[in-house]
C-alpha cells in the first residue's frame, strides 16, 4: 500500500497580519489556524504521517499547543522550517523518514481545505504524478504596466487560480526541489518547479471556500466561513 507524507508549511509570519505572533497559531473561532489545517490531514485515512514546518524558535510551542492538545496522532515530528516557504518544504522533503510514495503539500494557512479534495488530489496523483487544485478565474484578468496603464485584456478561460493541496509522486517532487535549489530558483508554488522539469501538472478543481489566511480581512471572511459550514 502506498504510504503518504502530508507536509504543512507553517514558517511564515505573515507580515500583513501585522502580528507579533506567527500566523498559524493565530486563532480562528477560538482555535489555532494550524490546529484547524492539521486536523483535515488527521481525519483523512490516506495520509500516514504529517509534518508541519513552523517557524525556527516555536517547535516546542507548537508541540504542546497544537498537537498535545488537539491530539494529533499523525503529528509524529514538528520541523523548524526555512527562510522562506520553498526552504521549508524543502527541509520537510529532506526530513522523511523510511519509504514515502506520495507527498502531498498544503499550505498551513488554508484551514477550510475540505477532506474530500484531499483525497481527489491523492487518487489523481496516483495517475498523473503531479496534481494542483485550483479553480477557475472568474473575474476579468487585465496585464496592466508598471505605471499602471492596461495593456491587454487576457483570456479567462485558460486561466486558474492556484490553491494547494498540491500532491506528487515522491521521487519527482524530491528531484524538482533538488534541481531548485541547485539552480538557485525560487518558484511561486511547488507545481512550478515540476514544471521546470518537462514534466506535466494536472489541475483538479479546488474550492472558493479553501481560502489562505493572510490578511485581517481573510480572518474576518474565515469566522464568517465558521458559521456558514457549521
Amino acid at each position: 500500500m502506498a504510504r503518504v507524507v502530508a507536509l504543512i508549511p507553517a514558517a511564515g509570519y505573515g507580515r500583513r497580519m501585522s502580528s507579533q505572533k506567527p500566523k498559524a497559531f493565530l486563532p480562528l473561532g477560538g482555535i489555532p489556524l494550524l490546529t484547524r489545517t492539521l486536523q483535515k490531514f488527521e481525519l483523512c485515512a490516506q495520509v500516514d504521517e504529517i509534518l508541519p514546518l513552523v517557524p525556527e524558535g516555536k517547535v516546542s510551542i507548537c508541540e504542546e499547543e497544537i498537537v498535545r492538545r488537539s491530539g494529533l496522532r499523525k503529528v509524529r515530528r514538528i520541523l523548524a522550517g526555512g527562510p522562506e516557504r520553498q526552504d521549508s518544504v524543502y527541509l520537510g522533503l529532506k526530513a522523511i523518514e523510511g519509504k514515502a510514495d506520495f507527498v502531498i503539500i498544503h499550505d498551513g494557512a488554508r484551514p477550510f481545505v475540505s477532506r474530500e479534495l484531499i483525497e481527489l488530489a491523492l487518487s489523481k496523483s496516483k495517475c498523473w504524478k503531479a496534481v494542483v487544485a485550483a479553480i477557475p478565474a472568474g473575474d476579468t484578468i487585465k496585464e496592466v504596466s508598471l505605471d499602471g496603464e492596461i495593456l491587454r485584456t487576457v483570456d479567462r478561460r485558460h486561466l486558474w487560480i492556484i490553491q494547494t493541496p498540491q500532491s506528487f509522486e515522491y521521487g519527482l517532487i524530491a528531484r524538482a526541489h533538488e534541481k531548485a535549489k541547485e539552480e538557485g530558483f525560487y518558484g511561486t508554488d511547488d507545481a512550478s518547479l515540476v514544471e521546470r522539469l518537462g514534466v506535466p501538472v494536472r489541475v483538479i478543481e479546488g474550492s472558493r471556500f479553501n481560502l489562505k489566511i493572510t490578511t485581517p480581512e481573510d480572518l474576518i471572511l474565515g469566522e464568517a466561513l465558521l458559521k456558514y459550514l457549521k
